[in-house]
Order: structure tokens, then sequence, then C-alpha cells
């Protein structure tokens, strides 16, 4: 069977024979080719990158790559008639080329395999945010786009957008490829035409063995993975953790990434005017008095990822809204106890029995929830084995893989 998987960025194997700096993202692409059986399927992947002015080929360790100009649509369609594949795997459903591949190919032979859901994220990137991140600021809008930067209503409209361009793709869409009961449930009624299809995802591999353990952990340490745009609630979490504080003076707070910039008191309200939600974050510790215990760990590779896990006695999920964060099931891999916001895909992640869930919305229960972990720690591991030994069964890779072969074979009974 003839397989072309569709991609919105380049494979690491493929940045470095095209002589790019590999991408942090995508590593569950990579973790799902991984899985597949040798010789299982006849594969190429197709992916799309500002970089290339023409397109590429290579052939890497059996596998075919097309590189393809970002914007060159008349590109995907050569490539698809060129490899005629039986099934096309559409990965992302918010980017203009998602569009392109329903135009130029059967949709009944395209599966579209959701990552995120650009719409929702939109509506909800603010929340919790005071209101004037929603005016409109003309003079800081167009100062950020020259830094490089987005303002949070850009980051919330530039969502929005796309989110009207997924839209578009899942009501063309036949087949969707789906994580959790949210994305299912969103996808029958933005696509009731499409059938809607189950399968979990692959982790990266170190986070598997687990290795958490109470002794190794910081006592009254969180960790939260994300942090950059609001929609990730960290401003939140700050809220929480000055609660906490209060309970147990040790509390401290990692976050993955950069911490807000500061040039300096001199231009420092100029720097925080301009980078509006780093600047709101340091203003806001500053203000609840946790400004000291708040850690960034700058950006982390898988590695970094799971000893920031090992170290910390919670993992808090505080987004706004999540479809099926892989963070969420690195640390369930990992052992950690987890507390997460109760929001779109996590809880079918994630049960009470399995950590504690809360609303983020609802003040005081994000810090309700880590306290319950830290006031019983028993009940916490207890809760983290019966996570990690659900999070082991359900992104089982031989069995994702499997399950994975044996859609394409019902799609695709002659291929």
């Amino acid at each position: 069977m003839k397989v072309m998987w569709v991609l919105g960025f380049v494979p690491p194997v493929f940045s470095r024979r095209l002589g790019f700096a590999p991408q942090a993202s995508g590593s569950w692409a990579d973790s799902l080719q991984a899985a597949l059986p040798a010789g299982a399927v006849d594969l190429t992947i197709c992916c799309f990158s500002p970089a290339l002015a023409a397109p590429r080929r290579e052939e890497i360790d059996g596998t075919c790559y097309i590189g393809l100009p970002a914007a060159d649509r008349a590109a995907l369609a050569e490539a698809l008639a060129a490899q005629r594949p039986d099934l096309v795997q559409l990965f992302g459903t918010e980017n203009d080329h998602a569009a392109w591949v329903l135009e130029c190919f059967d949709p009944e032979k395209v599966l579209v395999y959701i990552q995120g859901l650009a719409g929702p994220c939109g509506e909800h990137m603010a929340d919790g945010l005071p209101p004037r991140f929603l005016r409109r600021q003309p003079l800081k809008e167009a100062l950020a786009r020259r830094t490089g930067g987005l303002t949070v209503l850009a980051q919330k409209e530039r969502l929005l957008a796309q989110g009207e361009k997924e839209r578009a793709v899942l009501a063309k869409a036949r087949h969707i490829l789906g994580r959790t009961d949210w994305d299912k449930a969103y996808c029958a009624a933005a696509a009731p035409g499409a059938q809607y299809h189950h399968l979990p995802e692959i982790m990266r591999p170190v986070f598997y063995p687990g290795g958490w353990q109470r002794k190794g952990a910081q006592p009254h340490r969180l960790f939260v993975s994300q942090g950059n745009i609001p929609l990730k609630g960290l401003h939140r979490a700050i809220e929480a953790l000055a609660q906490l504080a209060k309970q147990w003076p040790d509390a401290q707070l990692f976050v993955a990434g950069w911490p807000p910039p500061d040039k300096g008191p001199l231009l420092r309200p100029l720097v925080h005017w301009l980078a509006e939600y780093p600047g709101y974050l340091a203003s806001l510790a500053r203000r609840l008095g946790v400004e000291g215990r708040i850690h960034y760990t700058g950006v982390l590779n898988a590695e970094g990822m799971r000893q920031q896990f090992l170290l910390a006695e919670t993992y808090l999920l505080c987004s706004s809204i999540e479809n099926s964060p892989n963070s969420l099931g690195e640390a369930m891999l990992t052992g950690v106890p987890c507390a997460a916001a109760a929001v779109g895909g996590v809880p079918s992640m994630l049960s009470e029995d399995e950590g504690e869930l809360f609303d983020p919305a609802a003040p005081g229960e994000m810090a309700k929830a880590v306290a319950a972990l830290w006031a019983d720690p028993a009940m916490a591991e207890e809760k983290a084995a019966a996570a990690r030994a659900r999070a082991l069964a359900v992104h089982d890779p031989k069995a994702v893989a499997a399950a994975l072969l044996d859609l394409y074979r019902r799609l695709c009974p002659g291929g």
C-alpha cells in the first residue's frame, strides 16, 4: 500500500539532509513513523517549508521525502500525481495546504488527522486576562510585528482566522482521525458527513521507562511545560502559586521556556509594554510577591523535560483549552502526580482516579487541586501509579501502529 503523509513542518532527518536546523515540533510524527513495522507501507512524507524555493526529493532509510515551497499548491498537485498514493494522511487542518490536499485528491482517500483545533484555541486565547488585552492597539501591534512578536489580540485573531480555514477543511473531509471525546464532538458538529476514527498518540521514547520517585523530587515544586502564550494559563498558575505559598512557604514554580525580557529598570516599562503577555506575567508575580519563586528553564529537549518531571512534586497543566496535550501524556508516563485543567480533551486522558482535575476559570480551584496532592502524598502516588498504567496502555507504540495499519487497510482494502 502506498501512503503519503502531508506535514506542515520538515521532519528532523529531512531537515538535516536539506541543511536546515531541525525544528522542535512534530515529535509525534517521528514516533509514529518509527513504530510502523518495516515494509508495512510504502511511505512518502511530503512537507512544506518557506526556506525552500523549489521542490526537493530525497530517499532516506527507505522513505521518500518531498519538500515543497510553503505557498506552492501546484507543486503539491504534481507530487500527488507523480506518487499516486492509495491513501493520503493529512496532519493538521489549519494551514493552506490542508485545503489543497482535499482539492487535489479524492477526499474519500484522505485521512484528516487533527493535531489541534485552532478555532477553539483562538476563542480561549485571553481567558483570565484583564479586558485591556483585547482592545485594539495600533501602535503596539505595528511595533510588535516589526520585532517578530504579536499582541494577545493579534494571536487570538490569527488563530480565529486559522479556525475558519480549519472548519472549511473539516467540512470537506470524509475521514477524520482524532484522540479524545472532545475533538470527536467538535468534528461531529463541524463535519457531520465525515466518519470519525480514534487513534491515540505515541509519546517520545524517553518517557516510557517512567522513573519518578518522591525521594528524588523537590517538595512543593510545580512544573508547567509551556507558558509563552496566554492560552497555556501561566498567569493563572502564578495566582495559584501565591495561594499555595501561604500554606507551603517553600512552594516553587518551574516553567519550560524563557523568562520575560528585562533590559534593566530604565527600559523595563517599554519592554514590558511591547512584550505585553510576558510583561504582564512579570508584573503579576511582583504584585503577588512570588517573583522569587518562579524559575524558567529555557527551551527543553525530551531529556530535559523528563528531568523536570522527575524533580517536580507535581506536574501542573493550567491551559484554558487543550485537545490532547502530549505534555500530560508524557507526565503520566513518567509517573509524576498530575493536576490538570478539565478542559477540552483532558478528561479523556486523565480521570479523577488518576490525578486532580479542576476548572481553571473558577477562583481557587487550581490551588485547591495542587493542595490536595501535597496534603496527601500517599493518595498522590496512588493516583500517579494509576495514571502511568493507563498511559502505558493507551500510548503503547505497537498497539497504536497496529491500529493505524488496520485503519489503512479498511480505508483501502485493495491497496
